[in-house]
């Protein structure tokens, strides 16, 4: 290992290696949060070595000052956003105990997706018996529930029950086909509600955004099917 060193410059070049290491692996990385926490340990280790080697190598170091600066402010709107994304959602999203799926979809998104997340959402908290869909008649809104339960009827018979973590309206969003199912809450029910037509739009403007809600929706559909298997029910719960 001290040969290595030496060829590559000896000790007072470890920072230096290590900061273009941290540099490569975020390359790799698709979570903008740890991409930009790694860019900022990369770019300190840099002026570490920077600092190490003497000679006028300020130039070297007040770029990456700036450099770490940028990300640092990206960081802290990113984290912010977030926790505007936890409080409305109740942590459900982003806190302990939520759903994997809905995790990595949230951290796939940058500040500004999950802002406009945020912008396009509206929280609700529904009285037992409120409706979300009825059966047969078309679907205007997305709903995410962050807590309490809902309850499935097609044909007036109940085939499932939905709980924080679930989504409502997701196959009206993806076909623009009416509800096949109604959705009631059976409890006092907490849910942030997209329009479908403007979710729509703004999924067509933001590739990465399209992508996160789909993947989303997608699993969800995917567990419906798995848990309508599992009980045997004839006809997919789909609630809209």
């Amino acid at each position: 290992m001290f040969d290595i060193l030496e060829t590559f410059g000896g000790w007072y070049d470890l920072p230096a290696h290590i900061g273009y290491v941290l540099f490569a692996v975020s390359l790799f990385l698709t979570n903008i949060f740890w991409l930009r926490i790694l860019l900022i340990i990369s770019l300190a280790f840099q002026i570490v070595y920077f600092a190490m080697s003497g000679g006028a190598l300020y130039t070297g170091i007040v770029w990456n000052v700036v450099f770490i600066l940028i990300n640092a402010y990206r960081l802290m709107a990113l984290v912010q956003a977030r926790r505007a994304l936890g409080r409305a959602t109740r942590g459900q999203l982003l806190g302990a105990g939520a759903d994997e799926v809905v995790i990595d979809a949230a951290n796939s998104l940058d500040d500004n997706q999950i802002g406009e997340l945020i912008r396009l959402g509206e929280v609700y908290d529904l009285a037992p018996g409120a409706p979300l869909t009825t059966e047969g008649e078309p679907v205007d809104w997305f709903y995410f529930i962050t807590a309490g339960h809902a309850v499935v009827l097609a044909g007036g018979v109940e085939v499932a029950r939905l709980h924080a973590g679930e989504f409502v309206g997701e196959v009206s969003f993806l076909t623009g086909i009416v509800a096949s199912a109604t959705v009631r809450a059976s409890d006092r029910l907490s849910v942030i509600a997209l329009d479908r037509e403007k979710l729509s739009r703004a999924c067509a403007e933001d590739a990465r955004l399209s992508a996160a809600v789909h993947q989303v929706i997608g699993n969800a559909l995917a567990r419906k099917l798995v848990a309508a298997n599992r009980r045997g029910v004839p006809r997919v719960p789909q609630p809209a």
